[in-house]
């Protein structure tokens, strides 16, 4: 399997000096010491492009420090002299074409390879004893390597990499790099100077060997090998190649032409850069343990030249799964890693998958503090890097394969759009900033379905101090899940979610409870309208799920339930029985109506509308009683008044049509006296000496039988006293001797009839049945002509309207009863009396039709003794009718006209009530 991480390899220059002790005459050799031999050098480090290597150059000079060993012997004094034949030193294990010179003297070079750098032995052209110097100059060639190739130095037209060492025991360095490339180092601090154009990077007076070194990087952009990849979904890069590295541009280019389109399918958003991405070709120790580098906001890719197909895809997904979108390490590692390898599954050999690892393996640390640790310098951090490789990937791998590829592309959705992992109705609401671990974690649960996903964090992800955090919001989560159960399509408000997405599982819990308790209205709710037939209204839900603050949403719903209740209270009341009384209170009112109106205005959510109405319509049916009963109380009182008013009134009446039979009717009152007023009388009245006085009937001539009933005529009005008269008299044109006749036969014909029957309380128990039989009698008779008819073809016009005459001198003449229009619109016999009057012509003018004609004779009568009461029965002349007199008739012929001249019984006169 491919490996993806690549750890810097620390090369450490040494300076090894050593001597080989020559024994003197007779005596033994000896070794020299280690710090007897000095070495001083510079170094000279120079770039040639062209021919593909970094000549160096190094000067040095050698110095025996090792003193004499001078030893005293039982033969005397024994010197041992110490010298140098070599200088060994170290150089970079790629270093060739090795030549030593002293001056002119060619010394001889012995390399000795070892496994990171090469031991040189250099031949002094004398032995150097104590005190002693020699110098010399060491020359060699570190030529660039090829591609992909195991050493560290590459030396090219467009690009070159080097590492420096300084030498010996002290010593200076300098490198040249010729003019066009842009230089960067890193390591040991250098000095940075431009002569004759080509850049010079010095360091002097270095000690500690050991320890310095220095990497030279060395750039021509405008000479790397150049080539596009533009693609259909908008991806373009620009591939920058080494110009003798033509395979890589290949292999780069080919792969990512394949691989970005199925990577953008995968992830599910669209390619985030909007200009070029630049893919650089890079020499591999660079990037300091990593196979590539994603700089993000430069939109450049660093690839080294390695050609991992995992890592090219890898740094490639970093262009989405970066700061921008998680903000965690671990998160965007492990999708990079992961979603590389399933587009090589797709496009390539594929079969890359993180190395078996468990959460406390070699290098474990919780994700949460897996952080950047910049250069990998020593062993510890490399294997913890190694780990939070392979443990992001392991957890994102787990999780892809529970959810699946989709709902995991709805989770990177939802991240890119800053989406609430908790959704309520509508449009999801946006959050602050990228997605940390937290929000990653919710909306894995929330958006993606995952199920496992807690324990995954808790074994991998969280810190000891975060796992508390992580089991309240267990907790918080349950109750969050049978409050959306609860609610069924009613999803929970903002005024909820907020604070479960921010983690404040205090706040949310106690949110929760008080949603709880607005759902469980919303049900009492839903079961009484159920019960009452009415539809809840949509209000509630909409405030519910718009819900900032929940404490105005519960305020709703109780008002609702409150509302509600009195709704079914007043539709029960409504729809109960009704007794007599209640329905007569009810009459003109409609507490149905009312009530429809409180379950539309309910069912629109205004429920102090409905309210208001349903208490109206409760307060109708409440008063209902008291009202029908006072209704009825008052109605049968207006009842027995009109009765009794009925009964006056036709009393009266009976009396006056006695006093206005001819010969009979009351003397006027003489000349100054006031006028009586008659009072009402029994069936057969008394004689009066009263003097005669005009009766004016002031009942209309035809009266509805829905009409209320008629007020009793008022007294007659006195005649004016003729003393105080000043106007000239005004004649009454005098009535028609067909009208005349007419009255008289009417008189006769209600003298016949004998007493009239009672009204009122006084009625008998066959009242109805007379009234019965008259109404058979009056249909058998045939239709009786319309108030106002005339009774013949030959009828005259109306009388005129009745005038007052002046009072003649003598006050014996009698005055005639009125004649209603009805009567006076016809003729008819003239009345018999013992005084006949005598007849006068006919006036040649008429009244008005609707009033009635007051007739006086113009002639007194022939006797001088004034009239007596017709109503007496001992009369002298008693009119004789010519038909027998009818039953008792009922209100339904009030008006009813004269008959005609067909033969019919002659009717009442005009204004009065045939009974």
């Amino acid at each position: 399997m491919p490996t993806r991480g690549i750890r810097a390899a620390f090369l450490v220059a040494m300076l090894l000096a050593a001597g080989v002790g020559l024994a003197p005459a007779g005596a033994g050799p000896a070794l020299a010491a280690d710090d007897g031999l000095a070495i001083v050098t510079k170094a000279t480090y120079t770039l040639a492009p062209k021919n593909g290597v970094v000549h160096v150059s190094v000067t040095i000079k050698a110095t025996n420090n090792k003193p004499n060993l001078v030893e005293q012997t039982p033969n005397g004094a024994l010197t041992t002299r110490y010298f140098f034949d070599r200088a060994t030193l170290v150089v970079q294990r790629e270093s060739t074409k090795l030549r030593a010179t002293a001056g002119t003297t060619r010394l001889s070079v012995t390399p000795h390879p070892a496994t990171n750098y090469t031991v040189v032995d250099v031949g002094f052209a004398a032995d150097l004893f104590f005190h002693q110097s020699t110098s010399f100059r060491l020359d060699f060639d570190l030529p660039g390597g090829a591609p992909r190739s195991a050493g560290d130095i590459r030396v090219g037209s467009a690009f070159a990499s080097f590492y420096t060492w300084a030498f010996g025991d002290q010593g200076d360095v300098r490198i040249i790099v010729p003019a066009g490339f842009t230089v960067t180092t890193t390591g040991s601090k250098l000095d940075t100077s431009v002569v004759r154009g080509a850049t010079n990077l010095t360091a002097s007076g270095v000690t500690d060997i050991t320890n310095w070194y220095a990497v030279v990087v060395a750039d021509r952009h405008d000479a790397l090998t150049q080539e596009r990849v533009d693609l259909p979904g908008g991806e373009h890069l620009v591939l920058r190649a080494w110009p003798e590295d033509k395979e890589w541009l290949s292999r780069v280019g080919d792969l990512l032409r394949k691989g970005l389109p199925t990577l953008v399918d995968l992830v599910g958003l669209d390619w985030p850069v909007a200009g070029d991405i630049e893919v650089d070709e890079v020499h591999t120790p660079l990037l300091e343990g990593y196979a590539g580098v994603f700089h993000v906001g430069e939109n450049r890719i660093e690839i080294s030249e390695d050609l991992d197909e995992l890592t090219i895809v890898h740094e490639a997904s970093h262009a989405w799964f970066n700061s921008g979108l998680f903000v965690g390490r671990w998160i965007d590692e492990g999708f990079a890693d992961e979603y590389a390898s399933l587009v090589l599954d797709k496009v390539s050999k594929g079969g890359f998958k993180p190395d078996p690892t468990e959460p406390d393996g070699t290098g474990h640390v919780a994700l949460n503090d897996w952080t950047f640790p910049g250069r990998i310098t020593d062993t510890e951090t490399d294997l913890r890097e190694q780990f939070g490789y392979n443990a992001s990937w392991t957890i994102v791998r787990a999780l892809v394969d529970e959810i699946g590829v989709g709902p995991m592309r709805a989770v990177i959705a939802a991240a890119a759009d800053k989406q609430i992992p908790y959704v309520g109705a509508g449009t999801p609401e946006r959050l602050d900033g990228a997605a940390d671990w937290r929000r990653f974690l919710d909306l894995l649960e929330g958006v993606g379905g995952s199920k496992q996903a807690t324990d995954l964090f808790d074994r991998w992800v969280v810190l000891d101090s975060e796992k508390p955090l992580l089991a309240a919001r267990t907790e918080a989560r349950t109750a969050y899940a049978a409050l959306v159960e609860a609610g069924g399509n009613w999803l929970p408000g903002i005024a909820v979610r907020e604070p479960m997405a921010g983690w404040d599982f205090a706040t949310a819990r106690t949110r929760i409870e008080a949603a709880l308790a607005i759902l469980e209205t919303r049900d009492r709710i839903a079961a009484l309208a159920s019960e009452i037939g009415v539809s809840p209204p949509t209000t509630l839900q909409s405030a519910y799920e718009a819900a900032t603050d929940l404490e105005p949403v519960a305020t709703m719903a109780d008002a609702q339930l409150a509302a509600l209740q009195e709704l079914a209270t007043t539709k029960t009341a409504v729809a109960g029985a009704r007794d007599v009384f209640t329905s007569v209170g009810l009459i003109g009112s409609d507490p149905s109506a009312d009530l429809a109106a409180a379950v539309t205005a309910f069912g629109a959510g205004d429920t102090a509308g409905a309210t208001a109405a349903a208490s109206r319509a409760a307060a109708l049916i409440t008063a209902a009683p008291a009202d029908g009963r006072t209704r009825l109380i008052g109605g049968a009182g207006l009842l027995a008044g009109g009765f009794l008013l009925a009964g006056g009134s036709v009393a009266l009446y009976r009396r006056r049509r006695l006093d206005l039979r001819p010969g009979v009717l009351a003397a006027e009152p003489a000349v100054g006296e006031p006028a009586p007023v008659d009072q009402a009388h029994p069936a057969e009245p008394v004689a009066t000496a009263e003097p005669a006085r005009l009766v004016e009937l002031s009942s209309p001539l035809a009266v509805p039988m829905s009409s209320p009933i008629p007020e009793p005529p008022r007294p007659a009005e006195p005649s004016p006293p003729a003393a105080v008269t000043t106007s000239p008299p005004i004649v009454e044109s005098p009535p028609t001797l067909a009208e005349s006749d007419a009255v008289a036969a009417y008189l006769r014909r209600r003298l016949d009839r004998g007493p009239l029957p009672p009204i009122g309380d006084g009625a008998s128990a066959d009242s109805s049945a007379a009234i019965e039989a008259y109404r058979r009698r009056r249909i058998e008779r045939g239709l009786i002509p319309a108030v106002g008819e005339a009774a013949s073809t030959n009828a005259p016009a109306p009388i005129p309207e009745r005038r007052w005459l002046p009072k003649p001198g003598s006050a014996a003449a009698p005055s005639s009863a009125a004649t209603p229009p009805s009567v006076a619109a016809a003729p008819s016999a003239a009345p018999q009396s013992d005084v006949e009057p005598e007849p006068v012509a006919t006036p040649p003018s008429v009244a008005k039709s609707k009033s009635a004609a007051k007739r006086k004779s113009n002639a007194k009568s022939k006797s001088g003794a004034k009239s007596k009461s017709a109503a007496k029965p001992e009369s002298t002349v008693k009119p004789q009718s010519t038909t027998a007199p009818d039953a008792a008739d009922s209100y339904a012929t009030l008006g009813a006209p004269p008959a005609d001249a067909a033969g019919q019984d002659p009717a009442a006169p005009g204004g009065e009530e045939e009974l």
